[in-house]
């Protein structure tokens, strides 16, 4: 998928590639950026850089495993950080008040699109 020169967006995957309330993960595409994480709630799609305030590890133990048992928070798994889906705020563990950098969403046709430079590393 390439980059729309005219919005500065580009496609991240489609909607339908998410199961409905689970996440997917998206490697990043150099050294230069941070991987992505969707969870996927209806026809909405909420998209995180994957890294965890506390302490900067990825959150996921392993492949795509970013959600609580009941899909209900995101979870670090390295330290049990709890976020919430729909803002990325830190609802309990070690980081509760601070937040997952959030990264603007829009569905266009069934695509989740993305800024072009999201995930940048500062």
């Amino acid at each position: 998928m390439t980059t729309d020169p005219h919005s500065g967006q580009r496609p991240l995957c489609h909607i339908d590639e998410i199961p409905d309330g689970q996440a997917r993960g998206f490697a990043s595409a150099d050294k230069a950026h941070r991987s992505l994480f969707v969870v996927r709630r209806g026809q909405r799609a909420f998209v995180y850089v994957n890294e965890c305030p506390h302490a900067g590890a990825e959150l996921e133990y392993a492949q795509d495993r970013f959600l609580s048992t009941d899909g209900e928070r995101i979870i670090c798994f390295a330290h049990n950080a709890q976020f919430a889906v729909e803002s990325g705020r830190c609802v309990g563990g070690p980081c509760t008040g601070q937040a997952l950098r959030t990264v603007p969403v829009a569905i266009t046709d069934g695509l989740v699109m993305i800024p072009a430079d999201a995930g940048q590393i500062n």
